[in-house]
């Protein structure tokens, strides 16, 4: 998956809006331009060689064949497939709708965000039980690597730190529901030398 950029991602969301069924599925770059925020459309020839160099989209003719010619083009898969994951985390704010189809596209993203990436979920969508369960599961491998060196010790800050390198979590729901992991006896905490080691109740 690539990495857009905030200009690739809104062009990218206005080519899809865009793209003419009837057209096998193509789109023009003078389109995508005249929806590009103002400060944007001088770019939008910048824009558009960037992304068919990262191959997120391809030359195509109004009968939907290859082509080497500038004119129309279609969305890869790939390009789908990035445009979907970097707007379920984008923080851009939409000034303008541009018309009921860019809204009823960014619905079907999401959509389609919800259904192939169920990895890319705000901080606010983990529940509690999820957290547990993935917190549980980085604490027993880390268990398991410190045992094959034949000494135990799990700091608390050390593992909530894995925890949000590898989910995304805010600190203070990481926080919140860590504290709910002791209060409800399913980890003893003990501080020893101003450092909080953690244990599993089993």
């Amino acid at each position: 998956m690539a990495e857009l950029t905030t200009e690739q991602l809104v062009y990218l969301l206005y080519a899809k809006a865009y793209t003419e069924a009837a057209e096998a599925e193509t789109v023009t770059n003078g389109t995508v331009k005249v929806c590009l925020p103002s400060q944007w459309k001088e770019k939008a020839e910048k824009i558009y060689d960037a992304l068919k160099t990262q191959k997120l989209i391809e030359l195509r003719t109004k009968e939907g064949k290859p082509t080497n010619k500038k004119g129309r083009f279609s969305i890869t898969e790939q390009g789908n497939s990035s445009l979907v994951a970097n707007l379920a985390t984008t923080d851009y704010k939409f000034t303008s709708s541009k018309g009921y189809r860019v809204l009823n596209t960014l619905l079907a993203c999401i959509k389609e965000a919800a259904e192939t990436h169920p990895q890319i979920k705000s901080s606010d969508e983990m529940s509690f039980d999820e957290f547990r369960e993935k917190f549980k599961a980085i604490y027993f491998e880390e268990r398991r690597q410190q045992e094959i060196r034949g000494v135990v010790a799990i700091y608390s800050q050390e593992i909530c730190q894995k925890f949000i390198k590898r989910y995304p979590i805010s600190s203070e729901k990481l926080e919140q529901y860590f504290d709910l992991l002791k209060v409800n006896g399913e980890i003893l905490a003990v501080i020893e030398k101003n450092t909080e080691l953690i244990q599993w109740v089993e």
